[in-house]
């Protein structure tokens, strides 16, 4: 398999993929979310690997866009604690530390500790965690950087302390190929992703979900959007879906008649391991 996924190498995408994928899949890394689906409609890669949801921000709307606009089928999603690293070219104290480079969402999740353990240092920004650990790679001063711990491992930094962020912070990553056919029902798993378009109107939604309801198949995710300059609304929607694929077509077909417009998206595992977020 040759997965693509977000760069450059030491990012939390990296990360994900070292933990999801089996250790002979070939690596590519793209610069932007769009790059990565754009990489997968040309076959320049098998799969892609794109980060979805954070716990803390929310669905990305550029992940979102990317299942919107290209056709895709999600095999699986894994969820990665988001820990963030203090990290040095070499072994100083807190105290002699000058400098923190960080990106700014970072910096944002590891403020309190920063005032607290090193108030005087200097703070510079980043495009990305591994552009910041590649700085520190390289700077003279008495440097840090602050990302994940494979950021560390890549640019051979040393970590000076673990799990600095402010609070539990996850973020979902969605696997996904292309779609070779507009359904398909070789989907395995429990959870299932569809787009629903719908009209403007009174009762749209309503008369959509009330056809899960009646099949009792509960949903996990709805998050609505206006298209066409509001003169209608498209919903992704996440369900724990039954195991028999002609339940899943015949709930298809029937939401077919009420949608302006249906993309399923497929059939996958559900992330089940014990994490906090």
């Amino acid at each position: 398999m040759i997965m693509g996924i977000l760069g450059p190498q030491g990012t939390f995408s990296e990360a994900a993929a070292i933990s999801y994928c089996s250790p002979e899949t070939e690596l590519v890394y793209a610069e932007s979310i769009q790059e990565l689906f754009i990489m997968l409609g040309q076959q320049v890669v098998s799969d892609i690997l794109i980060p979805f949801e954070n716990s803390s921000a929310g669905i990305l709307r550029k992940s979102l866009a990317g299942l919107m606009e290209y056709p895709v089928t999600i095999k699986g999603e894994t969820i990665v604690p988001i820990e963030q690293h203090l990290m040095s070219l070499h072994e100083y104290e807190l105290t002699e530390i000058e400098l923190v480079v960080t990106q700014p969402a970072v910096l944002a999740q590891c403020e309190n500790y920063l005032k607290s353990h090193l108030p005087v240092a200097r703070i510079e920004i980043a495009e990305s965690t591994a552009r910041a650990a590649q700085v520190v790679a390289r700077e003279s001063r008495r440097a840090a950087a602050i990302g994940p711990r494979q950021a560390a491992q890549n640019y051979g930094l040393i970590v000076l302390a673990s799990g600095i962020q402010q609070e539990d912070n996850c973020t979902r990553f969605l696997h996904l190929s292309k779609r070779e056919v507009l359904w398909s029902d070789s989907g395995a798993g429990d959870k299932g992703s569809i787009l629903l378009e719908l009209e403007n109107q009174p009762g749209a939604l309503y008369k959509a979900i009330e056809i899960f309801a009646r099949r009792n198949i509960n949903l996990c995710k709805i998050e609505s959007y206006p298209v066409n300059n509001k003169k209608g609304y498209r919903f992704y929607i996440e369900a724990h879906m039954p195991g028999e694929n002609l339940i899943i077509k015949d709930l298809l077909g029937e939401l077919d008649n009420h949608c302006r417009k249906i993309t399923y998206l497929g059939k996958y595992k559900q992330h089940r391991e014990d994490i906090k977020c």
